[in-house]
């Protein structure tokens, strides 16, 4: 079977990129999406390119940034914008493949296997895609190509903006080895330090580890994927069904009874908080929010609310739970508690300013800077501070 080829893209600096495309005056200054404009609290949610020269970081605060940056301009988010810009960016897409697998709202995968006779050869078929992108929607995006999905994501962060990049197994060992371990995708900060502990401090000292010592360290799942991807080997498949699922939920069931309204506020949290990270990473949102609650003696209840506009945020979520909670609970030994959200309708996800107008900003910011971090580092690298000691939900 011939080797695939697979493309990364990832839009650069994608929120920044939007507003700048929105009002081409914002190409002049260094510029940073988030926060309070007036006041210059919060977070950054993203920065130009310009304004990273500086040591601008994502979620860094705002004070911080323009200490760093004084001549950078602030801007609030729109979120509304960038689902809108995603989603004319996914169309491009799609006229050049229709195996896509959309991962967030400014990345995806294509499949461009056997499309050579109709777009020409890969780097030409990806400048192509990113002199689309640049011309029709003005924003900049980088192509990593490779023949598996780990690779073309690695191909991709090589040059930014605007990058174009390859990166085959041939030629892995020679320029990813060298690197250190925490630059291979999939590698949580948290894991690094207990790699280097282990005399493991680049890519290649990953690659060349013995499984067996890998496993014992991190469990056999994590060992194995950490040994595979060391040696360049990923999955070629990209799913392109993306069907869309009628709801999205979690539960816990809970070794020990609960019984104190305090716990359960906590639990719930827990589960809002995934839940919500669930549906804006597939850019869903519901109007019907439910719980379910199972007893220690095994009878269930279950309780649901439509709420006036389509929701993705956590906090929303939480609050809407906790009124079913307080309405149903019987004060009887809670062993099971579960929220789920449906009620999904066409792109509900484009609805975004509606919920804005439901919550501060800074709230909202809460929800989009965890997904940054967790986005890139993984779920569990960061949690809301009431839940420090709690493991989140599967």
């Amino acid at each position: 079977m011939c080797p695939k080829t697979i493309f990364h893209i990832d839009m650069n600096a994608f929120f920044a990129s939007c507003e700048q495309a929105r009002n081409p005056e914002l190409k002049q200054v260094p510029l940073i999406v988030g926060g309070d404009p007036e006041t210059r609290r919060g977070i950054v949610l993203a920065a130009s390119y310009d304004a990273k020269a500086y040591g601008v970081k994502t979620t860094m605060l705002i004070h911080e940034a323009m200490r760093l940056c004084p001549k950078g301009k602030v801007i609030a988010a729109s979120h509304d914008l960038y689902v809108e810009m995603s989603q004319k960016v996914m169309s491009i897409f799609d006229d050049y493949t229709p195996i896509k697998q959309q991962v967030s709202i400014d990345e995806a995968f294509l499949d461009m296997t056997g499309t050579e006779h109709l777009f020409g050869e890969p780097k030409v078929a990806a400048k192509r895609i990113q002199d689309d992108i640049l011309k029709q929607l003005d924003l900049p995006c980088s192509v990593g190509i490779a023949n598996n999905k780990l690779l073309a994501k690695m191909a991709s962060e090589y040059k930014k903006p605007m990058g174009i990049t390859t990166l085959f197994e041939e030629g892995f060992r020679e320029r990813i080895w060298p690197l250190e371990v925490g630059e291979l995708y999939g590698i949580g900060k948290k894991t690094v330090p207990k790699l280097m502990a282990m005399g493991i401090k680049t890519i290649g000292d990953l690659a060349n580890a013995k499984v067996n010592i890998l496993v014992d360290a991190f469990g056999y799942k994590t060992g194995m994927y950490m040994h595979e991807s060391a040696n360049g080997i990923g999955t070629d498949v990209v799913d392109g069904s993306m069907e869309q699922p009628k709801s999205i939920g979690n539960e816990m069931t809970y070794s020990k009874d609960i019984l104190e309204m305090a716990l359960i506020r906590e639990e719930v949290l827990l589960l809002a908080d995934r839940v919500g990270y669930r549906l804006r990473r597939k850019m869903l949102s519901g109007k019907t929010v439910s719980v379910k609650l199972k007893y220690s003696d095994f009878s269930v209840m279950t309780r649901s609310k439509t709420i006036e506009a389509p929701t993705h945020h956590t906090e929303i979520i939480y609050e809407t739970a906790m009124a079913l909670i307080r309405q149903a609970w019987t004060k009887k030994p809670l062993r099971l508690l579960g929220v789920t959200v449906s009620g999904f309708e066409a792109s509900d996800y484009r609805q975004v300013s509606l919920f804005d107008m439901e919550m501060t900003t800074e709230k909202a910011e809460v929800d989009h800077m965890l997904d940054e971090i967790r986005n890139k580092y993984g779920y569990s690298s960061i949690k809301r501070a009431t839940l420090l000691d709690r493991k989140p939900p599967k």
